[in-house]
């Protein structure tokens, strides 16, 4: 394996035949300072190496996902970070590619034998709009005041995905044209680069927690099912992150701190339920119990949606659903038939399947929305029995920006105000979630049910907004009443699901799975557990503490997990 790329490699244009070291793009040792770097990277669009042959399109989801996207880069430079200016997504910038792109903060620095020109690095992940796996890679390049050598990136993590095979490599050249020049946005992104490091939390291994609690709770962590195809897990103990060692392959990560991960449908409480507890701040508590009728115009042929309320949504308890037409015995999934095998099975699956493929490869609010009033209704009402569907949380999504719309403008965003009034103050700057994508190039509306990047800060941050009763500062951020609605822990909660863990059937209430635990003291309590597809989990506990896994479980297997490994070394710390 390649340790180090050599000028000559960099700017030969010689191919990268295979992933190198992870070091490779970083400096060794106490490298010489770069001179400031402000500028444009502007990357041609280009075909990249994969080691899995059953990458290749065209896909439904359209795109080539070998191709890594024809687009612009700005960056500048806070001391020796490289500081991208647009911290969010770059939504589709080329439409031969299956990709969108989120781009972090790297470094810049000299080596001797680069005859005078300068290095950079950055992190970045390649996702989908329609998706919420993140793919991460690093990127490596050499500078000098008028020219940038050809980007060379790999590959060295990923989520799970789902339209895509499971795991797979991505490495190559892409290359690039430097402008530069004094970049739009510059100085605003200093600041929050600034802002961002001044916040971050301190990262201790977690074996630190030994001498705290019984060791085999932390050894039990690298052991089951699960360890193998983990990322990271941890938790949040009195502001410090202590987390497992990051695997990734080809090394060690390069830039840890500026990942932000794909969550899946952890989305649907870090973002749904937070939107929910922001509103009850503005408009009261009642507002959970808004009809979506009263919020939007209902396209259905039925009057199944007449009395659903934005917490029935958030409830997975809508009563409209197309497969599972019976209430027991209780199966939370039973409307869930995403999987292709389900296309030909016999039964209602088929129905299903086709249901929640046209709303999810449906692209703007207007086809979303008409897909998924196309659904029958349950021949229960809402709020009695709990069905898993995307399609549940969109709704609450649309309907509570309609009711942010009427409260504060037409033109008021219900993501930005989440990420102006609840994420920013507590620490959380440039995340982003996946839209609709509108016909007529206008800004779509949070997908909801999915969609939301988060890095280990961030989520470290939220998990004690949270814990820690919605409170941040001394302002109230979240709804007291529906924050406790949702996280208190108590075990008469939630709607039954038909899924267990060691102790008891899991329960469903307000985006959370409700996890029953035997606590140590002997009380049964219920854990709050964010949880996305491929086996993303936070939990954030009533003693303060913020727990989290971030991976890549297989989509048939994930339900193996044991979701309580973290919160017992929890409750080993403060008693639960």
């Amino acid at each position: 394996m390649q340790k180090r790329f050599t000028t000559g490699f960099l700017t030969s244009g010689e191919t990268l035949t295979a992933p190198a070291d992870n070091g490779a793009y970083l400096p060794e040792g106490n490298a010489p300072a770069a001179p400031p770097f402000e500028g444009t990277l502007h990357l041609a669009g280009t075909a990249l190496t994969s080691d899995n042959p059953a990458l290749k399109g065209p896909f439904r989801l359209s795109g080539d996902p070998h191709r890594f996207p024809a687009m612009a880069l700005s960056f500048t430079t806070s001391g020796q970070a490289l500081v991208p200016i647009h911290a969010g997504l770059h939504r589709r910038p080329d439409t031969a590619s299956y990709w969108d792109v989120m781009v972090g903060s790297g470094r810049i620095w000299r080596e001797e034998a680069d005859g005078g020109a300068n290095r950079a690095s950055f992190p970045l992940h390649l996702s989908n709009a329609h998706e919420n796996e993140s793919h991460h890679l690093v990127a490596t390049f050499l500078w000098n005041e008028s020219e940038a050598s050809d980007l060379v990136v790999q590959k060295i993590t990923q989520t799970q995905p789902d339209h895509l095979p499971d795991a797979f490599g991505l490495w190559g050249r892409v290359p690039a044209r430097l402008e530069t020049g004094e970049a739009v946005r510059a100085a605003a992104a200093r600041a929050r680069h600034e802002a961002d490091s001044a916040d971050a939390l301190p990262i201790r291994a977690i074996g630190e927690l030994a001498g705290r609690v019984d060791p085999a709770l932390i050894a039990a962590l690298g052991e089951g099912y699960g360890a193998a195809s983990e990322i990271v897990s941890g938790l949040v103990v009195d502001g410090v992150i202590y987390a497992t060692a990051m695997q990734v392959a080809h090394g060690t990560a390069p830039f840890p701190r500026a990942m932000r991960f794909g969550l899946w449908s952890a989305t649907k409480a870090a973002f749904g339920t937070t939107a929910l507890l922001r509103l009850g701040v503005h408009l009261g508590p009642q507002v959970a119990t808004t009809r979506i009728a009263d919020a939007l115009e209902i396209g259905a042929d039925h009057d199944g949606w007449a009395d659903v309320t934005i917490k029935d949504c958030l409830n997975m308890a809508s009563g409209i659903g197309t497969a599972g037409q019976q209430a027991e015995p209780f199966d939370i999934y039973a409307d869930n038939l995403t999987e292709p095998e389900n296309a030909e099975a016999e039964g209602d699956g088929p129905d299903s399947y086709r249901a929640y493929q046209a709303w999810y490869a449906a692209e703007s609010s207007s086809d979303k929305l008409a897909c998924a009033f196309a659904c029958p209704s349950y021949p229960w009402g809402p709020g009695e029995v709990a069905r898993y569907r995307d399609q549940d949380l969109f709704m609450a999504g649309v309907a509570m920006d309609a009711l942010w719309k009427r409260h504060a403008g037409p033109n008021a965003d219900l993501f930005d105000m989440v990420a102006r009034e609840v994420y920013e103050p507590i620490g959380i700057r440039g995340a982003d979630i996946a839209r609709t994508r509108q016909g007529d190039g206008s800004r779509g509306l949070p997908l909801t049910a999915f969609g939301l990047f988060l890095g280990l800060d961030d989520i470290a941050k939220l998990g004690a907004l949270i814990a820690g009763g919605g409170v941040h500062k001394g302002e109230r951020l979240l709804c007291p009443r529906l924050l406790a609605d949702a996280t208190d822990g108590d075990f008469a909660k939630g709607l039954p699901t038909g899924t267990t863990t060691s102790d008891g059937e899991v329960t469903y209430r307000l985006a959370y799975w409700q996890l029953p635990y035997r606590a140590r003291s002997g009380r049964l309590v219920r854990i709050p557990s964010m949880r996305g597809y491929g086996g993303n989990i936070i939990q954030p506990l009533w003693n303060g503490i913020t727990c989290f896994r971030l991976a890549h479980d297989a989509a048939d297997q994930q339900e193996r997990y044991d979701g309580l490994k973290l919160p017992r070394i929890a409750d080993a710390l403060a008693p639960l």
